[in-house]
């Protein structure tokens, strides 16, 4: 039925043209009338297939925290078992630092590259004790650090209690062999992988 009203309607259309166009037209009107115009063209069925994004393989921050990477039951690491990093650890600050050429004097040329490079170094695996904190109960904690985070650093102690201790409120005496150094924590409140990137100023203000 449809068909047939479709034909009726083109016939119509036709006779229509062919009474009003140009007898030197007329043989091209049923030529034009089968071609495709932009606008009446339909949509296409075929569906464009979405591009799915490729998802990072890397955890965030987030399910790492879900996952318990940052939380550690207060007995679970025994000082005995991390030594061996904490000696893995001396070597390699003692080769990032150039401790073969001892520790440069603060007026000397090396100081500002000695400075920038204990700032940007991995603790993990320091010897590390609380010489100063606003919290006293912190004062005297020494032990193997086995995470560096953006406010707190996680320590080993001899006997086998891991302390998490706030950076910005304790200052630290750094062990390396025969080497002390003094670090004050709220000069690290920074996550380590950008701490390495970062510009530390010189003119660091001792007070906690």
């Amino acid at each position: 039925m449809n068909e047939v009203v479709n034909n009726e309607a083109f016939r119509s259309v036709v006779n229509f043209l062919e009474s009003n166009v140009p007898r030197s037209d007329v043989a091209n009107i049923k030529n034009e009338l089968k071609k495709d115009f932009v606008l009446g063209k339909s949509k296409s069925k075929v569906k464009k297939q979405k591009v799915k994004k490729r998802r990072n393989n890397l955890l965030s921050r987030k399910e790492k925290k879900k996952l318990g990477f940052y939380s550690f039951p207060r007995n679970s690491i025994k000082y005995k078992d991390i030594e061996s990093i904490k000696e893995i650890w001396i070597d390699y600050i003692s080769e990032m630092l150039e401790l073969d050429k001892s520790v440069p004097d603060p007026t000397s040329k090396r100081w500002d590259h000695f400075t920038q490079t204990l700032y940007k170094a991995d603790f993990n695996g320091s010897l590390l004790e609380v010489v100063r904190s606003k919290c006293p109960s912190y004062v005297g904690k020494k032990g193997i650090c086995i995470m560096d985070t953006k406010n707190t650093l996680k320590i080993v102690s001899k006997d086998d209690i891991i302390t998490t201790i706030p950076k910005k409120e304790s200052v630290f005496d750094m062990y390396i062999r025969n080497v002390k150094l003094t670090l004050f924590g709220k000069h690290l409140c920074i996550r380590p992988a950008e701490r390495s990137n970062k510009k530390f100023k010189n003119n660091f203000h001792p007070d906690l």
